[in-house]
């Protein structure tokens, strides 16, 4: 019987309590460690959370594998993904990191992404990972080092010194609303925001507090933070996601940019011919000037394209902004390259998201099982029909020229997503209205 992949489209994610035990997460922490040896990396490992109550028991778990080994391992305690990602490249003695983090998913899942050659891992590295927890799962019965492990804060601080560094100030004297949902950002960005003498009004923003775990592609996720734009008359908000590596703006009036937009506008000031964005992504980023090169939906596919072409840029639908400096997302550095724009531009959000031609996006999902897939996909490629299709990664049928519908599975989730987009506002949300109803009838009629 063919193994299935430990990961999906980034990382490994599934049940805190189901999948991640602390069996499985100490031999997932000894795989990782023979996968740094066999690639001749040797040196201290930094493993961060986001606020999830699964996170500090897993990160124990998979530390104690990983020192089992023979590193060192530094708890840089909850911080945002991409800090964990640059603690790799601002100190040289780290040789690989790792993050313990559902995202966006529900707060009863978890998972684990990886970092090494200061860059999050690709998938040809995810094999080999495949490979070796194959080799030495259940060899060894779980023991718990957490007396070894060195609590640490380097990373934040290293993030936070990178991100300062990266703005073009000075900036205007902006209102802005922050809402990193009580997860990873709270501490930081709020942080870097005053330090360019803006005034920050923080709403979900404390460590102290529930997680709200929500996605940055669902915009009502995020109307706490819609309606405090215009309620305080505020420049504009900024929301997270669990982690830290995806980001959702809201203009003065309330209106959420979708991650198409806000990704479309950083990559304009971009340097390179290149941008690199998954399947689904909107047409809008065609429309710029530069070279697009499609992906299947997931970082590391946008990450090992960007490295072919040598892009400097890239990005996914989900607010996911990748610079080539890191190779992974990073909300906080997409954040730093919006400020960037707005000040360089001097006028509103509104304003500039208008420069762009309007295309309207729909979304959503619903909870399956994965079994159906293959159903669902070959069922809409019968009754969908259109002007041309792509497969790359579900199924994508346009409509016409300017319309279309994506059916595809979630590798992270037990979610089937339904996209569509169009130039009209209604066709958009007609097509997903029929779409979605026709996911959940197959998914009634088994």
């Amino acid at each position: 019987m063919e193994h299935k992949s430990l990961f999906g489209t980034s990382g490994i994610r599934g049940s805190a309590e189901e999948l991640f035990t602390n069996q499985f997460c100490f031999d997932i922490g000894r795989t990782f460690a023979v996968f740094l040896k066999n690639n001749d990396l040797v040196g201290k490992v930094a493993i961060g959370c986001d606020p999830r109550i699964s996170s500090p028991r897993i990160k124990v778990a998979f530390a104690s594998g990983v020192i089992y080994e023979g590193f060192e391992v530094f708890d840089e305690g909850v911080t945002p993904i991409p800090s964990i990602n640059c603690i790799l490249q601002s100190e040289p003695s780290f040789v690989g990191s790792v993050m313990v983090t559902g995202s966006h998913i529900k707060t009863h899942l978890n998972g684990l992404k990886f970092f090494a050659f200061g860059e999050e891992i690709l998938k040809e590295h995810e094999k080999k990972i495949d490979e070796i927890y194959l080799k030495l799962k259940g060899e060894i019965q779980y023991a718990d080092k957490a007396e070894a492990i060195i609590q640490d804060d380097q990373a934040v601080q290293d993030y936070k010194e990178y991100l300062l560094l990266k703005a073009k100030k000075p900036y205007p004297f902006w209102k802005i609303i922050v809402d990193p949902g009580n997860g990873a950002q709270s501490d930081v960005m709020p942080w870097v925001l005053r330090q360019f003498g803006c005034e920050v009004i923080e709403i979900n923003a404390s460590l102290q507090q529930e997680l709200l775990s929500r996605d940055t592609e669902v915009k009502d996720d995020y109307r706490q933070l819609q309606e405090s734009v215009v309620k305080e008359k505020a420049d504009f908000g900024i929301g997270y996601d669990s982690d830290g590596d995806r980001v959702i703006f809201v203009d003065e009036e309330g209106h959420a940019i979708v991650g198409d937009y806000s990704g479309t506008l950083i990559a304009q000031g971009q340097p390179g011919e290149w941008l690199v964005t998954p399947v689904n992504s909107s047409k809008v980023v065609e429309l710029i000037g530069k070279k697009v090169a499609r992906t299947k939906v997931g970082s590391p596919y946008v990450v090992a394209k960007m490295k072919e072409l040598k892009a400097s840029f890239g990005f996914e639908a989900n607010g996911g902004g990748i610079f080539s400096e890191m190779h992974s997302r990073d909300g906080g550095r997409s954040t730093i390259e919006m400020l960037n724009l707005l000040s360089e531009k001097g006028i509103k959000l509104s304003e500039l998201v208008a420069t762009l031609p309007k295309y309207y996006q729909s979304r959503d999902k619903v909870e399956y099982r994965w079994e159906l897939k293959d159903k669902i996909v070959s069922s809409a490629k019968k009754v969908f029909k259109g002007t041309k299709v792509d497969e790359m990664d579900g199924l994508k049928i346009w409509i016409n020229d300017d319309a279309w519908i994506l059916f595809r599975s979630s590798a992270n989730a037990p979610e089937f997503r339904v996209f569509t987009e169009s130039k009209s506002e209604r066709e958009a949300e007609e097509l997903l209205a029929r779409g979605i109803k026709f996911v959940k009838d197959i998914i009634k009629s088994k």
